[in-house]
């Protein structure tokens, strides 16, 4: 039997359904790197992206980083996901992953018009503000990801050095 998923797309057709993409809560001395997007939709944002054809999500998290802020990373695991249709564009799954960066200085791609490091006393105030279009990320998912970074930083014995990390899963 054929089913049609919302986006109208045949289940049993051997198509993609979804997307997949990786976001990296970038933490770094009790503060998130959030960057002012340049093409709709105008949001504040971690970094992050879609997937490459075939390409694995610790790769493609650190790739994401590297391409939009310049930042090596290390990898502290994996904290949630999301899944869901971005009205009008497409059905997607993206893992979040919190990172730590051995460097605070942020090169913007051009995708970017600004950053910011920002608490969650920040974020609480609205500084800056996450707003509320469909694809805004909400003050919850920044709860959760220092909540889990705060947990990989204290009871997980990690690898030193970030850019190896990365280097190593390429």
């Amino acid at each position: 039997m054929k089913t049609e998923t919302s986006s109208g797309v045949s289940a049993d057709s051997g198509l993609r359904t979804h997307c997949v993409a990786v976001t990296a809560y970038v933490h770094r001395q009790e503060r998130f790197l959030l960057m002012k997007r340049a093409h709709p939709p105008l949001i504040w944002a971690p970094p992050g992206g879609r997937l490459l054809a075939d390409e694995d999500p610790p790769i493609g998290v650190c790739r994401e980083v590297k391409e939009e802020t310049a930042l090596e990373i290390e990898i502290l695991g994996l904290v949630d996901y999301w899944f869901g249709e971005i009205p009008g564009r497409i059905r997607l799954l993206s893992l979040d992953f919190p990172v730590v960066p051995p460097s605070h200085e942020v090169i913007l791609s051009e995708g970017h018009t600004d950053f910011v490091w920002a608490s969650l006393s920040d974020l609480e105030k609205g500084n800056p503000p996450l707003g509320d279009d469909p694809c805004a990320f909400n003050l919850s998912d920044f709860k959760k990801a220092a909540w889990e970074c705060q947990r990989y930083m204290h009871q997980l014995p990690r690898p030193r050095g970030g850019a190896k990390v990365c280097a190593e899963r390429r």
